[in-house]
């Protein structure tokens, strides 16, 4: 699949974002990072903002006024390069919103008030955008609460800052009003921005993660099951009156396995299984499980009604797909594959690791044809044979007695076709493939 290359970012974003990317650490998730990255990008558009107005107020001669904003500028290059050494934002959070939210009150006083101060007291509501973004504060109202009090406290005492206040040119009050209104919109919209760059960017990480839990989620699990689970449906328990059962297994495999490395024997049958799964989804037969080598699938249940010339169509075209492949050198595989069909209970198994499972005697049943099936065949019980029809050649086998069951009369599934019912003929047996039938049990 041809991937999507991502457009490189404009040459200036990339030092903002090494800037902004300064205080993460190796076991940040994407929520600390953005944090971090919104922490850091507001204070440096601080500095950039607040630092003019410390030589403003030197150059009226207003030590006092800047000094205020000259220590945010000092402090916070002292916070950036705390958090660059230890990755720890802590100290560093903590201490911009103090600053965002008593420095600024403390121009106000000095300065005379709202009007002589030029509203100046507006720098400290990033302390309210700061509580939402990046601070991790848990009641963030309380922040807000906070400057709303401050703003509050300072309406009575407005005369007497005023009375005190040092004498300042209107037109430089005035110009100072437009240069503080338009400074904290662009420290509090670059704040935002910078918060919700990087909140779309989580979002996208999540969604992507979603996708691909979910693509995981429905390749072990049918669709439907998968739509009910993700809904929240707890527990998922069903009974089916008819479904058609198929278990396959490979002939020999125990002692085949035991004589290849783990390397190509793990190889080899994922690419064999992964075959499998191919077909089934091309014949609309929906996999189950597997189980060291035996394969289990169905028709019906979830995926409407049980569907049986697929499936036996399905169980014809393992056996090509295995012919046509090796196992640790050894070509040809050969498979044992059984089918029945009847009524089912399914349900999902697991909090923490899903298995949506079928259970029941058509399940055993269909186990006991695989393993009492001679090597490369595939045996059915008559109630399967009856209903496949004229389109599939089949040979009757005869009553056989099954382990748990009792006699039963089986067929063997020979290709597509002319039916051959009349004829009582078996597929070749190898002696030296055959296994007894309790080497069966993973599948039943």
């Amino acid at each position: 699949m041809e991937r999507t290359q991502r457009a490189s970012p404009p040459r200036w974003r990339v030092p903002l974002s090494a800037l902004a990317a300064l205080g993460f650490a190796p076991g940040d998730d994407e929520g600390r990072r953005m944090e971090k990255a919104v922490l850091t990008r507001t204070a440096l558009f601080t500095i950039v903002v607040v630092a003019p107005w410390s030589v403003f107020y030197f150059a009226i001669g207003l030590p006092v006024p800047a000094a205020i904003p000259a220590l945010y500028v000092i402090l916070s290059l002292v916070g950036l390069a705390h958090l660059r050494r230890t990755r720890d934002d802590r100290w560093f959070r903590w201490s911009q919103m103090v600053m965002f939210l008593a420095l600024p009150p403390l121009v106000h006083v000095v300065l005379g008030g709202f009007a002589r101060s030029s509203a100046v007291i507006l720098f400290a509501s990033v302390a309210v955008v700061g509580a939402l973004s990046f601070t991790r504060v848990r009641r963030p109202w309380i922040v807000f609460g906070v400057f709303v009090a401050l703003v509050v406290v300072m309406v009575p005492l407005e005369g007497w800052l005023r009375a005190h206040a040092p004498r300042l040119d209107d037109r430089i009050v005035t110009a100072f009003f437009a240069i503080n209104i338009a400074s904290v919109a662009t420290i509090m919209f670059l704040a935002m921005a910078s918060y919700v760059r990087s909140r779309d960017r989580l979002s996208n990480a999540l969604a992507e993660e979603r996708d691909r839990s979910d693509r995981i989620l429905r390749n072990v699990l049918p669709d439907r099951i998968a739509d009910r689970l993700v809904a929240g449906e707890r527990p998922i328990a069903d009974r089916y009156d008819r479904v058609g059962v198929l278990i396959a297994d490979i002939v020999d495999f125990t002692s085949l396995s035991e004589s290849i490395s783990a390397d190509d024997l793990v190889h080899d049958l994922n690419d064999l299984l992964r075959e499998f799964d191919r077909e089934a989804g091309r014949l609309g037969v929906t996999k189950v499980k597997t189980i060291g080598d035996a394969y289990l699938a169905i028709t019906g249940g979830p995926d409407g009604a049980a569907d049986l010339p697929s499936l036996a169509t399905f169980a014809l075209r393992l056996g090509e797909i295995a012919a046509a492949r090796s196992i640790g050198g050894r070509s040809g595989v050969r498979l044992r594959i059984g089918l029945d069909a009847g009524p089912v209970v399914a349900g999902v198994i697991g909090d923490s690791r899903f298995l949506w499972d079928v259970y029941g005697a058509t399940v055993n049943s269909a186990s006991r044809m695989q393993t009492t099936a001679p090597p490369g065949a595939i045996q059915v019980t008559e109630r399967v044979a009856s209903e496949l029809g004229a389109g599939f050649r089949l040979s009757e086998r005869g009553v056989i007695e099954v382990k748990g069951i009792g006699p039963v009369r089986t067929w063997f599934v020979l290709g597509r076709g002319a039916d051959d019912r009349g004829a009582v003929r078996e597929p070749a047996r190898d002696d030296a493939d055959a296994r007894p039938e309790s080497d069966s049990g993973r599948a039943s």
